[in-house]
C-alpha cells in the first residue's frame, strides 16, 4: 500500500525558488522581443537550441510535509531522455516500483506489475526540458493541456528578480501558470490549478536552485506549497549528464528487467 501511495504521489507531481543568484546560469541573449506568452516560448526554445542536456541521471531525495508536522522521507531513482522521456524507480530498486512516462502517457508499476496507465503532461518535465528541445508550437499545445492561458502575459518580479509571467494576471494566485526568469529564460515558478473529484487542489511548484553541471543549468532542488504550507520537497544529488541511456528504460514491457544506472 506505501509503494502504491509512493506512485500516486509521483503521478501527481508528474501531473503536476529561484535560480541561483551569483555563481548561477547566466543571462541569455534574445533575438526578439518578449511580448506574450507565444515569444517567450519561442525564445525559451531559441536560446538554448542545441546546448541543452540529452539525458540526465539522479538519486531524488523527498520530503513529504504531512498536516501534523512531521516529515516523511524517501528516495527515488530518476533517468530522463529530452524531450519528454521519464523513468522513476522507487528505492530500494528491489521493490520494482515506479513510473515510466513517455510524452504524455504514464504508467505506474507496483511490485512489478502495472497498475495504472494514463494520459497526464509533467509541468515540470515540459518547462525544464522539453521546451528547450523540442518545438515551441508542441510546448504551447501541451501548456493548453495544462489549461495555462498562452494569451494572457505579464511582467513581474519574483524574489528580487525580473520575470514574465504567463497565464495569470497581476493578484491572481490560482490560476495555472508559468514564471520565467526574464534574463535566463529558466522556470523559477509553476502554479498548478487541478480539480480532483469536487475538489479543487492549486499546487505553486518553486525552483529552489539551479546548478551549472557540465555546463548546463539544471534545475535541483523543487518545493512544492499548498495552503501556504511547505507540502512536498525534492532534492537531486549525483547527477550525471548526457550519459548514453537504454531505450530498455523507458519501455514498458522491460520494466522488471531494465537496469538502472544508479
Amino acid at each position: 500500500m506505501m509503494r502504491f501511495a509512493a506512485a500516486l504521489m509521483a503521478l501527481a507531481l508528474a501531473g503536476c525558488g529561484r535560480p541561483s543568484g551569483a555563481g548561477g546560469p547566466p543571462a541569455v541573449a534574445t533575438s526578439v522581443a518578449v511580448t506574450s506568452g507565444s515569444t517567450l516560448i519561442g525564445a525559451m526554445h531559441d536560446a538554448y537550441e542545441g546546448k541543452w542536456f540529452r539525458t540526465i541521471s539522479f538519486l531524488q531525495n523527498n520530503t513529504r510535509y504531512t498536516t501534523t508536522g512531521a516529515e516523511e522521507k524517501s528516495q527515488w531513482y530518476e533517468h530522463l531522455q529530452a524531450p519528454s522521456k521519464l523513468r522513476i524507480a522507487f528505492l530500494p530498486a528491489t521493490l520494482k516500483s515506479g513510473i515510466i512516462q513517455v510524452d504524455d502517457r504514464v504508467a505506474t508499476f507496483d511490485n512489478a506489475r502495472r497498475v495504472d496507465i494514463r494520459r497526464s503532461v509533467n509541468p515540470l518535465l515540459l518547462l525544464t526540458s522539453a521546451v528547450y528541445t523540442q518545438s515551441p508550437a508542441a510546448t504551447m499545445r501541451a501548456l493548453d493541456s495544462l489549461d495555462v492561458n498562452t494569451g494572457v502575459f505579464r511582467a513581474d518580479r519574483w524574489r528580487g528578480q525580473n520575470v514574465y509571467v504567463v497565464g495569470a494576471g497581476q493578484g491572481d494566485t490560482t490560476s495555472s501558470q508559468m514564471w520565467v526568469d526574464r534574463d535566463r529564460l529558466l522556470l523559477v515558478r509553476f502554479i498548478q490549478r487541478e480539480r480532483r473529484g469536487s475538489r479543487i487542489t492549486v499546487s505553486d511548484i518553486r525552483v529552489e536552485k539551479y546548478q551549472e553541471i557540465s555546463g548546463y543549468p539544471i534545475a535541483t532542488e523543487f518545493l512544492i506549497v499548498r495552503d501556504g504550507k511547505p507540502f512536498w520537497r525534492e532534492a537531486y544529488a549525483n547527477v550525471r549528464v548526457n550519459e548514453t541511456l537504454s531505450p530498455d528504460l523507458f519501455d514498458q514491457t522491460r520494466w522488471v528487467n531494465a537496469p538502472i544506472a544508479q
